[in-house]
């Protein structure tokens, strides 16, 4: 039985995600956590498997692939989700699909599958230590921003939120908000989730660091460490500081010396996020599929 997923239950679903390794951001409790409301998430428990089932937009309820035990029966997984679309008269989908999930529905459905590679959903992965050093001439840019920014604003520095930050963290994504009067709703939802998981971020695991000019926060990043990859879900600064956006990435990056490469997630569709992340050079962009089972 599929449950909605609540702040209560995210720490039921944290011991699946800490041993599993993602390759996409949307197999992080970060991500799952953050956007739960957005996709209206529920999620249910067979053996050493999760499963999560979501609503994303005119695809409809969608389920991601189950992550669970290595040895666990990926087809078991699968007819629990099958009968589950099948007793809400649907038909089975899959969202955001790796492309390691590919092969098993494949070999189990075959040319009863509808595949879409969907851009957008395509997740930004770059190495770390080109984020460390912004060396090279493909870097001249950022590493400008942040030298400028340093230079404009010597005595900032950047440190983890800690308890005594929590609420001038919060103050600061408030400011944000004022800053930015022209978000559209999701926008703003996406604020106030991004404050949601700042106040988790201990029971979730999540990392956050931000860049502090005396008592005021200029520009916070959430994000995770899983193996060797950073995932950042969340990454604010304010305009009025020019070049702290690439300050901040260089900083939070840097804060995690362990890290071989970092996962900036996807830029749904959205021209001005897609110009700049891709303006920070991804060695690779990970593709994702909606995958739909047609009928027999």
């Amino acid at each position: 039985m599929f449950t909605r997923l609540t702040t209560e239950d995210a720490q039921t679903l944290l011991p699946f995600y800490k041993r599993h390794h993602p390759t996409i951001c949307d197999n992080t409790i970060g991500a799952v956590y953050q956007w739960r409301d957005a996709y209206v998430s529920y999620y249910a428990i067979l053996d050493c498997f999760l499963l999560i089932r979501a609503q994303y937009g005119k695809d409809g309820d969608c389920y991601t692939f189950p992550i669970g035990c290595d040895h666990g029966d990926n087809d078991k997984a699968l007819d629990y989700c099958e009968r589950d679309a099948a007793l809400r008269g649907d038909r089975l989908r899959f969202c955001v699909l790796p492309s390691e999930g590919l092969p098993p529905l494949i070999n189990r459905y075959g040319d009863r599958l509808k595949i879409e590679n969907r851009r957008e959903w395509a997740d930004y992965l770059y190495s770390a230590e080109s984020f460390k050093t912004f060396s090279g001439k493909k870097y001249h840019t950022q590493k400008n921003h942040v030298n400028r920014f340093y230079r404009d604003n010597p005595q900032i520095i950047c440190v983890p939120v800690s308890n005594e930050l929590e609420g001038r963290c919060l103050d600061f994504l408030n400011e944000y908000g004022r800053e930015h009067t022209d978000m559209n709703a999701i926008e703003r939802n996406e604020l106030k989730w991004a404050a949601d998981l700042l106040l988790m971020r201990d029971k979730l695991c999540q990392s956050a660091f931000c860049l502090v000019d005396g008592k005021k926060i200029v520009a916070l990043s959430i994000g995770e460490l899983r193996f060797d990859t950073l995932y950042v879900h969340v990454e604010k600064a304010l305009s009025a500081y020019s070049g702290a956006y690439p300050a901040m990435a260089q900083a939070f990056v840097r804060a995690h010396p362990d890290a071989l490469f970092v996962n900036r997630e996807d830029d749904a569709g959205d021209e001005g996020l897609r110009y700049s992340k891709l303006n920070y050079r991804p060695i690779k962009l990970i593709e994702k599929y909606f995958v739909e089972v047609l009928p027999q």
